[in-house]
């Protein structure tokens, strides 16, 4: 099977060559019997996926959509794919309308807010964690959801929320499989000292665990003032990324936000009320929404675009 790359570097000769997996070929053979049928779309965008086909696999939720305009968990399944192309106001399109459609759906809410933190929309993502936290149920559900909500507010100045959002968690806590999600809740809670999280030699780790802990690492150092680690983290995150293939990785998408736009003051940050780092969309990541119906658009009350007031700082 041809290795696949970042969608932006996948040229179209790879994607031809490209062999499905035995999930894809069982969704297009029951396509080609029920052409009509937008679960089979979507079995079929699950399987792609999984070998990272990020852009078929949206493609293959869009035909969904068209066939059942209505059904949340489509955007909710595209918005994730349009956060593995780096394709992050798509991505908040496709959240907030499944938020409309599926109001109670944990999940919708937690990716609404990574998308608004990725745009740098702290205040707007602070909402949609709360109303996840709100539906939070299970000990993993608040583990990942504290996580991001608590950075969130620490971007905002809001440190006495922060505080708060932490309380939520225990250490006798069962993260399931948010266990690097909460070794960060516990570095921030002082519990864990931050080379307990992440030791310095990273080769024993798999790749989503040295990108997930880093990130909680810069953001822990960058609001102990010390910009110069941070920035060190940030770099190696993305480093790791893009030459273990895991570019998919929140982590490394937050990451990559931080870089986009952070400079590196000559001055340590004095307190987490002052700016935290900013995200500046790559060039190549501007792209059409052609995928969203205007109409749609249009009764959730959308533009086709995130709103153009996020404040570019996640």
């Amino acid at each position: 099977m041809t290795q696949i790359k970042k969608e932006y570097e996948v040229s179209s000769w790879e994607r031809v060559e490209y062999q499905p997996n035995e999930k894809a070929l069982a969704a297009q053979a029951k396509l080609e019997k029920d052409p009509e049928n937008p679960r089979l779309w979507m079995e079929k965008g699950l399987a792609l996926a999984e070998d990272k086909l990020y852009r078929e696999a949206g493609e293959c939720y869009s035909h969904a959509i068209a066939l059942d305009p209505f059904d949340g968990i489509l955007y909710r399944h595209r918005g994730h794919r349009m956060l593995s192309q780096f394709r992050f106001e798509d991505a908040c399109a496709d959240f907030v309308l499944a938020s409309r459609m599926i109001p109670e759906n944990w999940d919708v809410w937690y990716h609404l807010g990574l998308s608004y933190f990725l745009l740098g929309n702290y205040e707007k993502a602070a909402q949609a964690y709360d109303r996840c936290l709100s539906l939070s149920k299970t000990e993993p559900d608040y583990t990942a959801v504290c996580d991001w909500y608590y950075m969130t507010c620490q971007r905002l100045g809001r440190m006495d929320k922060a505080k708060e959002i932490l309380e939520y968690i225990r250490e006798d806590f069962d993260p399931g499989d948010n266990g690097a999600y909460f070794r960060r809740l516990l570095m921030y809670k002082g519990v864990l000292k931050p080379e307990e999280v992440l030791p310095k030699d990273l080769s024993s780790l798999p790749p989503l665990e040295i990108i997930t802990m880093g990130f909680g690492l810069s953001n822990y150092y960058y609001y102990q003032g010390d910009v110069e680690k941070s920035n060190q983290i940030i770099d190696q995150i993305l480093k790791t990324g893009d030459e273990q293939d895991s570019y998919f990785a929140f982590g490394y998408l937050a990451a990559m936000a931080d870089k986009g736009d952070r400079t590196k003051p000559k001055n340590k940050v004095k307190n987490a009320s002052e700016k935290g780092p900013g995200f500046a969309l790559r060039p190549f990541l501007s792209s059409p929404i052609a995928l969203h119906i205007p109409f749609l658009s249009s009764v959730a009350g959308l533009s086709s675009r995130a709103p153009s007031s996020a404040k570019r700082e996640p």
